[in-house]
């Protein structure tokens, strides 16, 4: 089942939205500002522009609520909505990314492979080759990986095309690999050279 599949407690929920019900907003917040988060990281890596962001879409939200109409899928319109609001703010601005969201990168490290030290270096590697996509290859990885959003999903959240975007994450996922593996390797003979000592 598709993860915009329209969702009956939540179209309940947005209807009272529109009807100026404050707690159906609250709902919706809860459930989704710290996926939203996430999500945003994904889009910037400035942490404040995204927190601002997703406040700025839950208040347009309440206040445009007589222009709304009930989304197919709730999830799906706030991801568009919140991509829309960063990429403005970060095109009038001209921001740069400065760091990764660390809870999403907890994810791509096996925690029981190495050492505690050797796991915070190997992290640190994560981070920065990351950091080092381009940020479109960057969002979408974190939507197929993270998310797990299928292409068609992604390609409606981003508009890229579908050959477009699986080329995107092909060249993604060959860059980290290639980057991972050199200094993950070099990590592990350092480890290895250390237990001798």
């Amino acid at each position: 089942m598709s993860s915009f599949s329209p969702n009956i407690d939540e179209t309940k929920h947005w209807r009272k939205l529109l009807a100026g019900d404050q707690e159906a907003l609250a709902f919706f917040y809860e459930k989704y500002a710290d996926f939203l988060l996430k999500y945003g990281m994904s889009v910037t890596y400035n942490r404040d522009v995204v927190q601002d962001a997703v406040q700025e879409l839950f208040i347009n939200v309440w206040n445009r609520r007589q222009n709304l109409t009930v989304p197919d899928s709730v999830k799906y319109y706030l991801m568009v909505s919140l991509r829309r609001i960063i990429l403005k703010d970060v095109i009038n601005s001209r921001l740069s990314t400065d760091s990764f969201s660390d809870e999403s990168l907890s994810y791509l490290y096996h925690e029981n492979m190495y050492a505690e030290e050797n796991e915070e270096d190997i992290h640190r590697k994560l981070q920065e080759a990351v950091r080092s996509l381009p940020t479109r290859q960057q969002e979408v990885i974190f939507l197929r990986f993270f998310e797990k959003l299928s292409y068609e999903e992604i390609t409606t959240i981003t508009g890229l095309e579908y050959q477009i975007l699986r080329n995107t994450i092909y060249r993604a996922i060959k860059t980290l690999r290639h980057v991972l593996v050199e200094k993950i390797t070099l990590i592990s003979f350092l480890s290895f050279l250390t237990s001798f000592l």
